[in-house]
């Protein structure tokens, strides 16, 4: 029974059916199931936003063509959805800035985006050798929140991606190390539970429940978190003092939607028993959630991990629950 309502609980956040693209619409990569990741679809007045925005930021790269204003032309591309042109973009970049650690990051970011862990590894590993020499910042948003106050700050980011990527490829143990770091330098809340969420989910991973439990103690719900609510409510979640009912009150767009119904699957998973129903959740993100949120890129590389390469018998057999 749990089954069946962890299952008609993600079809509701992610959706009935799978999206379908026009056949014209430009493939940015392939999934590590062999998904065709194709450019997400904006809505025009959306696309006329972004694509102004874009133009106004290579307006002043060439104007300025300073390392803040190269990334701000490679963070436009990538909010449209161009994330190879974007990928493009920051290696050139890097030959007029060679040792900019914050054009490495972003791009590192972008390997990830499009599955390429090694290089993401690479990348974020490169930036963190050069950052560690220099004071910390805060990094501007892309998408502000609605105080327009950043959460995050160079060094957590380079961190935050670096042990992503590691964990990804499956190398939890170095992983959680590098989590470490990320959290002994979180300026805040909002950071804080998004980085307790990964680390005491790759100590779970690896039998260590012990330390996964005091890694998310300190997590309450009346944290100041602007921003990462779904990461916040996830650890409420895992700790023993939250539902999953309350997890969805957090989600709202589709990255949060995918962290959430990802969270969700991967407790179930760690929970033990349904094997089966756990798996056939974790497809169920990998095909439908949105292809370019982390949550997605994990529930891929969790099968991807189990040698499950075609996740869609699992995925329809959820809606037939």
């Amino acid at each position: 029974m749990r089954s069946v309502v962890t299952h008609w609980i993600l079809l509701t956040l992610l959706g009935g059916s799978a999206c379908v693209a026009p056949n014209n619409t430009p493939r940015e990569g392939t999934s590590l199931l062999g998904r065709e990741l194709l450019r997400p679809e904006l809505s025009p007045d959306r696309a006329q936003r972004m694509e102004s925005r874009l133009a106004e930021a290579r307006r002043q790269h060439a104007s300025d063509p300073t390392e803040a204003n190269a990334i701000w032309v490679g963070r436009r591309l990538a909010y449209l959805g161009r994330y190879r042109d974007a990928l493009d973009w920051y290696t050139s970049a890097l030959e007029e800035h060679p040792n900019s650690y914050r054009l490495l990051r972003h791009r590192g970011h972008r390997w990830i985006t499009l599955r390429e862990f090694v290089r993401a590894e690479k990348d974020l590993s490169r930036a963190w050798q050069q950052a560690s020499h220099h004071s910390d910042a805060l990094e501007p948003d892309g998408a502000p929140n609605e105080y327009n106050l950043p959460r995050s700050t160079d060094h957590t980011n380079i961190l935050y991606h670096w042990a992503l990527s590691l964990h990804l490829q499956g190398r939890v143990d170095e992983a959680t190390k590098i989590w470490a770091m990320c959290l002994d330098r979180c300026p805040n809340q909002d950071m804080e539970v998004a980085t307790r969420y990964w680390l005491a989910h790759s100590q779970r991973l690896t039998g260590n429940f012990g330390a996964a439990a005091e890694t998310l103690r300190p997590v309450e719900s009346n944290w100041i978190v602007l921003e990462n609510r779904s990461y916040r409510d996830l650890c409420l979640l895992m700790s023993g003092r939250g539902s999953v009912s309350k997890v969805l009150e957090a989600s709202h767009d589709g990255i949060a939607d995918a962290t959430v119904a990802y969270g969700v699957a991967a407790w179930r998973t760690q929970m033990g028993g349904d094997t089966r129903g756990a798996r056939a959740a974790l497809a169920l993100v990998a095909e439908r959630g949105a292809w370019a949120a982390f949550g997605t890129i994990a529930a891929e590389a969790d099968l991807y991990r189990l040698g499950y390469g075609d996740q869609h018998d699992d995925a329809a057999e959820i809606e037939d629950q």
